[in-house]
């Protein structure tokens, strides 16, 4: 008489393994759409940052004027320069937008010899919450405040 050994998984095992998978997917993937969110904003926000104070360099190096400006509605912003028409154009996440009003200053601009023309407040609105960029008088600096 032979033994008949069959090997492989039985359907049971399978709808068993299948169904812890569907289950971690389901629990995984909202927390991983969240934490890509989180980053691609938090790498926007250094992002402009670094417009700033690029635009502050390029001020001092030309001695000329420059600004960084928001454009459509918010949701990108553009570098000018008198001798240019726009230096550069970058969109924020969709789920990043500048928030205006209330006194809050719709542009960053230097003087040729690199102060703010208007030291103020900027507030980004994100899936996180409010981030308030506060920009002081004189060189440039740039304080995140959540």
């Amino acid at each position: 008489m032979m033994a008949n050994k069959e090997n492989g998984f039985t359907f049971l095992e399978m709808l068993l393994v299948l169904s812890v998978v569907a289950v971690l997917t389901a629990v995984i993937l909202p927390i991983g759409d969240r934490f890509i969110t989180k980053q691609s904003e938090e790498e926007a926000l250094y992002t402009f940052i670094a417009t700033i104070h690029h635009a502050q360099a390029y001020a001092l190096a030309h001695e000329t004027y420059t600004a960084v400006r928001f454009r459509n509605s918010g949701k990108s912003y553009s570098m000018f320069a008198p001798s240019t028409e726009t230096y550069s154009t970058i969109d924020f996440p969709d789920t990043m937008y500048w928030v205006s009003g209330n006194h809050r200053i719709s542009a960053v601009e230097f003087h040729p010899n690199g102060h703010i023309v208007n030291p103020g407040t900027i507030i980004l609105r994100t899936s996180t919450g409010d981030k308030r960029l506060t920009l002081q008088l004189q060189h440039g600096r740039v304080l995140v405040y959540d």
